[in-house]
């Protein structure tokens, strides 16, 4: 991982990491030293449990912040490990100390989107199927992350079907399921790390 200006030298110019793909951020229980802000790239957020399960809370792209602490007796930790998914994925971070009044305000923003994301998971859990959870997701991400090509919308999203399964509280049986009746039904085509939606509108 590359720094371009690591941690203690100049205050006066931003601290940046240059990550390689499959490289992290942070690791979940490590020293909280501040917020991280991607300044371009993708990166996912996932975190461990006790129980060896793993749960992936979020991707970030450019323009997002991420991080979150605990207090322990060793002081404070980061709540959950944030892992590149592009080579040359940049990131700023943003020390705890920062009185900056517009970067609190970012993170305040960070927070409140977290936290709709996590009711909005809850509450598909609650009161939808598999299916419809699954399709929802997809389209979220498509709406946020996808690029448009005339009527289609193209999501490049370098994520397996098993991935897919943790993030929408289903099985990759099931992702992989939907994934072939969408396309079927002609709504998608997609390949390793992309899928291709036919009309959003219509999805």
């Amino acid at each position: 991982m590359n720094q371009v200006n690591p941690i203690g030298m100049n205050r006066s110019f931003p601290y940046l990491k240059t990550l390689k793909k499959d490289e992290f951020v942070f690791l979940q229980n490590e020293e909280f030293k501040g917020y991280y802000l991607v300044k371009s790239g993708l990166v996912k957020t996932i975190r461990s449990h006790e129980s060896g399960a793993r749960a992936i809370l979020s991707f970030k792209i450019q323009g997002e912040l991420m991080g979150e602490l605990v207090e322990t007796e060793l002081g404070k930790k980061h709540t959950y490990s944030a892992i590149a998914l592009e080579d040359n994925t940049v990131v700023e971070l943003i020390p705890f100390e920062d009185p900056s009044h517009l970067k609190l305000l970012r993170i305040l923003e960070n927070l409140q989107l977290e936290i709709l994301q996590a009711r909005t998971r809850l509450e598909r859990i609650l009161f939808q199927d598999a299916e419809q959870r699954i399709k929802l997701t997809l389209k979220d991400l498509a709406l946020r992350m996808g690029r448009n090509f005339g009527g289609e919308t193209l999501l490049k999203l370098p994520v397996t079907h098993e991935d897919l399964a943790i993030l929408t509280d289903t099985s990759r049986q099931t992702v992989s399921m939907v994934l072939s009746g969408l396309k079927s039904q002609n709504k998608i085509t997609y390949s390793r790390g992309r899928i291709l939606f036919r009309n959003l509108e219509t999805f």
